[in-house]
């Protein structure tokens, strides 16, 4: 219907399901990176990191403090979920996890999201990705969840989608970005 009207596909994203009573893989922390609890006096770097990890993505857009207040204002903020790696000072790589209490009623379901998963560029292509998302499945797993879910840009330029494959998720559902060129006249 929408290629009808002129619309063509341009990219394409999957939301991916996994079950969290299957093993986790190991996932080692590269060398002289370290995990550390979340704490208030943190969230703006945090905050900061993930802007600046996600500046280089398909559709990305500067973050406010409208953004900034929106994530960590949530009722359902919970950082003993989430998972951030350091290299000293800086944030290296951050998992949001995050377990959606409403929406998990609704649906009848035990689910934890894993949202907003970064690393920055200077420990890209370490394993990074892979060790903080493994334990963010731990740490949904621990809280009671029965399995996970994430969505991911399909064509993302670092292995995103073959990183989550290979840690266990599946392709639960699909969805299509589409644009049409606007006439000028």
């Amino acid at each position: 219907m929408l290629e009808a009207r002129g619309f063509q596909p341009i990219r394409w994203f999957f939301l991916m399901r996994r079950d969290l009573s299957e093993d986790i893989p190991e996932a080692p922390l590269p060398a002289g990176i370290e995990l550390r609890p979340v704490t208030p006096d943190q969230h703006r770097t945090i905050f900061e990191a993930e802007v600046e990890a996600f500046r280089d993505h398909w559709g990305s857009r500067e973050k406010t403090d409208d953004d900034f207040v929106h994530t960590y204002g949530r009722q359902e903020l919970d950082p003993t979920l989430w998972v951030v790696a350091w290299a000293g000072d800086q944030v290296a790589g951050v998992v949001q996890n995050w377990i959606w209490t409403t929406e998990n009623t609704e649906l009848g379901v035990e689910r934890g999201w894993l949202e907003h998963i970064s690393v920055r560029s200077p420990w890209r292509r370490r394993g990074l990705a892979r060790a903080i998302t493994a334990e963010s499945l731990r740490r949904i797993r621990k809280a009671g969840m029965t399995d996970a879910m994430l969505g991911v840009d399909s064509e993302n330029a670092n292995g995103a989608l073959g990183l989550y494959e290979g840690l266990g998720f599946a392709v639960h559902s699909r969805s299509t970005a589409f644009r049409r060129e606007l006439d000028r006249a």
